[in-house]
């Protein structure tokens, strides 16, 4: 037996609007979202509209629900949220710079650079709000500039308390 939904029958105003716009919608997960919200309207149950859909019952579910909850907006604002931006070409620049510029003459009180200390310096002074250290190496490598490797493997001996 299907599991039943608690979800509003869709007003014919709101039918209209769909069959509408359904044509121009841009983006597949709004005709998906819409075609849902028709479907249901006509009285089918989510299992059967999925199969109808090819996709999986638990996104009809939650595209049903969403249009409870948000009326029309819910399939116009179906698309995807977009891709996070990346750095830009002077953004790479400027890490380059402060990789290959000394950490005490920014007032830091150590001699040279780690990607650990590079990355938090970036991240206290709001330079982006993440960063891993792989994405950091990755950044420096694209733009032409690497720590130096004893720097990092001198860092490392230090902290693990072996003489060099």
């Amino acid at each position: 037996m299907p599991r039943s939904l608690k979800v509003r029958r869709p007003r014919a105003a709101d039918i209209r609007r769909l069959e509408v716009a359904l044509e121009d919608l841009p983006q597949h997960r709004q005709r998906r979202r819409a075609e849902a919200v028709l479907f249901y309207a006509a009285g089918l149950e989510a299992t059967a509209i999925a199969q109808a859909l090819a996709a999986h019952p638990n996104t009809i579910r939650a595209d049903l629900h969403a249009f409870d909850r948000d009326g029309w907006w819910a399939v116009e604002a179906a698309g995807r949220a977009p891709a996070p931006r990346g750095f830009t070409p002077e953004q790479i620049t400027e890490v380059c710079r402060l990789a290959e510029t000394a950490p005490y003459e920014l007032g830091l009180p150590y001699g040279r650079w780690s990607l650990s200390k590079l990355r938090d310096y970036l991240l206290k002074g709001r330079f982006c709000r993440h960063l891993s250290r792989e994405h950091l190496r990755r950044l420096l490598r694209k733009g032409g500039c690497t720590l130096p490797a004893s720097a990092v493997r001198s860092s490392a001996r230090t902290h693990s308390g072996a003489r060099s």
